[in-house]
């Protein structure tokens, strides 16, 4: 009998909060801790290990030293892209890593005709074959899925594992039903196990034709609905699977909690800013905040008074004196009469970015005093998916910050550079 953990969406520097940071690696580490006591063959992580493709150094080096740690206890580690981790312009910290021997990337393929062949990766201690394919932003990987050389993967014998980071249309949870995702064909049969990651929810599917196909959710969260989630019982950790070289016999999830999520909601409907304030301190009074993440979510529209009135700072100050680890209070669900609103769909980040991304795709125009070579590319590039894309593309180099000793000019000429590349026109300078 054999037996590995799968791990997914680690989302390691996603918090900028020195605390939510520090839980976020602690998760990571005890995952992997238990792993060696699980007495696992080997570890699969299904993508997103960072938050971003190029993260803090000081947190890639804390990585490092555990990764080798495991590698020298015998363990190998296979491991695709995630949305988050992979870059399609830039050398990500996952191929760095992959290249100094701290783990296998998964994905290995070639180009056959109008087909790609994946190459499977044979696992020495137990002989099961891994293969799959990573995830990209927008899951724009769906383009991969429907070149594979499916016959390839079902003429393979033994255990075969398949690692993707894609959401399944048929198998996603109904609160992540705005997310992108593929369909259930997309996905080659016949394997044994499905180790999949992107969808922050824990799944555990036996579907006919296909196998196991699992999700096991992120180690502590990426987004305050993470979070949110946490706090409502959403259990978070990972698969721990024993099979015999041919058959899933037996699984378990192994919980990690390293803090407990306190989310309470306030209802401020009708009130004035200053009772919806009082309330917020009764509010305090009662939750046992020593050593917990506490959440506070305040809805609805005040009667009278400005939500600039609510002294927030006083609601949070007195939780972190009852010992709360970390405090937010999200008010962006309250306003005022007055106030003229703006309705979003969706509560993160990303799905607010995708949605203006797209509005302002759709509507985007070619500047026509532009030379026509320039001009010709870039509407080739701005259909609606792809547009979207490259404009999240281009956000991502935008966002980039100077290198340490690096001058402001040698800054401005690499994130030129780096537009270029992503807008594909060097060759257009």
């Amino acid at each position: 009998m054999f037996r590995f953990a799968h791990l997914a969406d680690c989302h390691l520097g996603a918090w900028r909060d020195a605390k939510l940071k520090e839980l976020n690696l602690e998760a990571f580490n005890r995952a992997l801790d238990l792993s060696v006591k699980e007495k696992v063959n080997f570890i699969i992580i299904s993508g997103d290990l960072f938050h971003v493709n190029i993260p803090d150094l000081g947190l890639v080096k804390t990585v490092v030293e555990k990764f080798r740690e495991i590698r020298e206890k015998g363990i190998e580690i296979y491991m695709v892209y995630g949305s988050h981790d992979y870059s399609p312009n830039v050398v990500s910290i996952v191929d760095i890593l992959s290249s100094a021997g701290l783990f296998k990337k998964v994905v290995q393929a070639e180009a056959i005709e109008d087909h790609i062949r994946l190459q499977f990766l044979c696992d020495d201690d137990t002989g099961a074959k891994i293969v799959g394919l990573s995830g990209r932003s927008g899951s724009l990987e769906k383009e991969y899925f429907e070149a594979l050389d499916i016959n390839s993967l079902q003429d393979e014998d033994g255990f075969k594992i398949f690692v993707f980071h894609s959401a399944v249309n048929e198998l996603k949870p109904i609160s992540t039903a705005s997310m992108e995702s593929v369909p259930l064909s997309y996905l080659p049969p016949g394997f044994n196990y499905y180790a999949g990651g992107h969808i922050h929810k824990r799944v555990w599917e036996n579907v006919k034709g296909y196998g196991v196909i699992a999700y096991p959710g992120p180690l502590f969260g990426a987004t305050f609905t993470d979070l949110e989630d946490t706090a409502r019982g959403e259990r978070r950790g990972f698969y721990v699977v024993d099979f015999d070289g041919e058959l899933v016999k037996t699984s378990k999830f192994i919980e990690i909690m390293v803090s407990e999520v306190i989310y309470k909601e306030l209802d401020g409907e009708g009130k004035t800013a200053k009772q919806v304030e009082k309330h917020l301190l009764d509010l305090t009074t009662k939750i046992d905040a020593s050593g917990n993440i506490v959440l506070i979510r305040v809805r609805g529209t005040l009667s009278s008074g400005r939500v600039g009135d609510i002294d927030f700072t006083q609601v949070r100050d007195l939780l972190v004196e009852k010992g709360a680890t970390y405090v937010f209070i999200n008010r962006v669900a309250l306003t005022t009469e007055a106030a003229t609103s703006v309705t979003l769909p969706g509560e993160s980040v990303e799905e607010i970015e995708r949605r203006l991304l797209n509005e302002v795709v759709s509507s985007f125009k070619v500047d026509s005093t532009l030379p026509p070579r320039v001009q010709k590319v870039l509407k080739e590039r701005l259909t609606e998916q792809k547009g979207t894309e490259l404009a999240r593309q281009l956000l991502s180099v935008l966002k980039a910050e100077p290198l340490q000793d690096e001058k402001k000019r040698e800054f401005e000429n690499r994130v030129l550079q780096e537009t270029l590349k992503v807008l594909k026109l060097e060759e257009l300078e």
